[in-house]
């Protein structure tokens, strides 16, 4: 996985509207409350966004590649279309976000908050999720292929007719995870998620004589 390329000398940078086509580019856009704007086709290149908020924003075919997102809150976005390339999100609250149809490639959730999440019908090329509570979220239809969950809460999280082949889900809580027949096939688990899989496909493990 390749991180965001993000040049060391970046210069502050101020917004206040989300404008359509707006491109910002090489800048620090730090503090800034971005919430409940709508806009198509906004552009992030090489971008540091640092406590900002883009809750309940409405944005269409964004593309963000070589950024990061550092403790910052996008819970109740709506995102649709949306290409991310090289992009990082940090500490962040996804609360109820919405990405449809997202591609993306080389990214990283890192110790989000994402419960109740949806992502549907998307696509990512190297993915890692790291710590991230993701209880209750929602990853339906979604080419997760290669994809690494490391030490994240999928507690109750809905899976079906994503494909997981060689996911890597070592060292998670797939409690109630909702999953379809024969969709885990190929995935990476450790010894102890043994049991919590045995008994999404309803097999009851018991020790001998037990």
């Amino acid at each position: 996985m390749q991180p965001p390329r993000l040049p060391p000398d970046l210069a502050p940078g101020q917004v206040r509207a989300l404008c359509d086509e707006a491109e910002y580019e090489a800048v620090v856009l730090a503090d800034c409350d971005l919430s409940r704007q709508s806009a198509a086709r906004v552009v992030f290149d090489q971008v540091l966004l640092r406590h900002a908020s883009l809750s309940r924003t409405r944005l269409s075919k964004m593309r963000m590649s070589d950024t990061r997102l550092e403790a910052s809150d996008l819970s109740g976005a709506l995102m649709q279309n949306a290409r991310w390339y090289r992009v990082e999100l940090i500490g962040c609250r996804l609360t109820g976000m919405q990405l449809s149809e997202l591609k993306g490639e080389d990214v990283l959730f890192k110790e989000c908050t994402m419960e109740s999440a949806i992502f549907t019908s998307g696509r990512f090329r190297s993915v890692r999720f790291e710590r991230c509570n993701m209880r209750r979220s929602l990853l339906e239809k979604t080419d997760l292929a290669g994809a690494a969950f490391w030490g994240c809460d999928l507690n109750g999280a809905d899976l079906t007719g994503s494909t997981l082949k060689g996911a890597d889900f070592r060292g998670s809580d797939l409690s109630g995870v909702r999953v379809e027949d024969g969709q885990l096939r190929g995935t990476i688990i450790d010894h102890l998620q043994a049991v919590q899989v045995a008994s999404l496909l309803g097999i009851t493990v018991k020790e001998p004589r037990d």
